[in-house]
């Protein structure tokens, strides 16, 4: 591999052009947006989005991204 290419690779996405944070950034955006539409239906149809179990896990889960 020649210098110039594996320093493209490690700083951006050498076939579309873009960085890592601007791909994490547009990913964060696209599941905030599923997320609150996921919420909105489950209110559309009468569901409660936070019943007790899906709040455990989201919290196990929270436990295990922090150690």
């Amino acid at each position: 591999m020649n210098a110039e290419y594996t320093a493209n690779a490690t700083n951006e996405n050498a076939q579309y052009g873009y960085s890592l944070d601007e791909y994490l950034d547009y990913m964060m955006f696209r599941q905030k947006a599923k997320h609150e539409r996921k919420v909105q239906k489950a209110k559309e149809r009468g569901e409660e989005y936070y019943i007790p179990d899906r709040v455990r896990k989201m919290q196990y889960a929270q436990r295990l991204a922090t150690y």
